[in-house]
């Protein structure tokens, strides 16, 4: 993702909500304070093993949220998050999913990038 040079990072917010499913939806905004937030959708898979070393379900809500973190990461390289609260909910299907937001510092070239790629895919 092209920046530009000197470009000085940004602080605002992310929300995370990540399904506690074998595969599931991972979906974030970086804007979540927006009138129209843009939120970003990604299917994810977990990790069995890892998953299944969780002894408790702060663990796991920990695991898939670090995860997720890193997931977004490979488009938002920039990405640094801090002062995450988690909640867990009820989410599609009946799974459980964790809810996920705090601080997060990153460059707007990169975010932008994003959003404008997913507004180029075609509707399903």
């Amino acid at each position: 993702m092209g920046t530009n040079a000197g470009e000085q990072p940004i602080a605002g917010s992310i929300v995370i909500v990540v399904e506690a499913a074998p595969q599931g939806l991972l979906q974030y905004t970086l804007d979540p304070d927006e009138r129209q937030p843009e939120w970003q959708v990604i299917l994810i898979a977990h990790d069995d093993a890892v998953m299944g070393a969780a002894t408790t379900p702060e663990q796991t809500a920990e695991l898939l949220v670090r995860g997720s973190v890193e997931c977004i990461r490979q488009s938002i390289p920039s990405l640094e998050v801090g002062g995450l609260t988690m909640r867990p909910e009820l989410g599609p299907n009946d799974n459980a999913q964790v809810v996920a937001a705090g601080e997060a510092i990153f460059l707007q070239s990169e975010w932008d990038a994003v959003v404008k790629q997913a507004g180029d895919l075609p509707e399903v």
